[in-house]
């Protein structure tokens, strides 16, 4: 698990509004990483959420240029498997 300051998953409601909140953590596992955010005060993995989008960085983040590039999303459908 890597730490996740700076980090947020993105998300949009059924309405088209978009929302974030902050990464707790995150952990790669090859090309897919899967970050963990609070959720109705519990921790749960950002792409099992309804409306998760993507990964992005923080808007008013100003983050070390040493940490790591933001990760692609995951395919949903292998996330379920």
């Amino acid at each position: 698990m890597l730490p996740a300051d700076g980090y947020v998953a993105v998300f949009t409601t059924p309405e088209g509004d978009v929302y974030r909140t902050p990464l707790v953590c995150w952990r790669a596992d090859g090309p897919h990483v899967y970050g963990v955010t609070l959720h109705k005060g519990g921790l749960r993995r950002a792409e099992e959420l309804p409306g998760f989008t993507r990964y992005a960085v923080k808007p008013d983040c100003s983050c070390d240029a040493t940490a790591p590039a933001v990760p692609a999303p995951v395919d949903r459908q292998l996330a379920s498997r």
